[in-house]
């Protein structure tokens, strides 16, 4: 397996992804994408080909976003708790 380099690009209504092998990955490559807008992602992909990187890529950041949005809601819960206790506490 090769390791990825992947550039991402936020368009208006959607993202766009490019991987270059990282041997290929020069100076002047990182360049010419930072012009046309892109910007390196930090994490690099071990993949075959450019679409199964950017397809790996994307399921590490689902991965990412669903665990963001477990801790999230057990944040939410927790605090409605404890202001709920403080309410309590205070009117009693």
């Amino acid at each position: 397996m090769v390791k990825y380099v992947v550039f991402i690009k936020n368009d208006e209504s959607k993202s766009i992804a490019k991987a270059f092998p990282k041997a290929e990955a020069t100076h002047l490559i990182v360049q010419e994408m930072k012009k046309q807008g892109f910007r390196k992602h930090f994490v690099e992909v071990d993949a075959e080909s450019e679409p199964e990187a950017i397809a790996k890529l994307n399921e590490h950041n689902n991965g990412y976003l669903n665990s963001l949005g477990e801790f999230s809601g057990s944040i939410v819960i927790i605090s409605c708790v404890v202001v709920i206790m403080a309410l309590v506490y205070l009117l009693s």
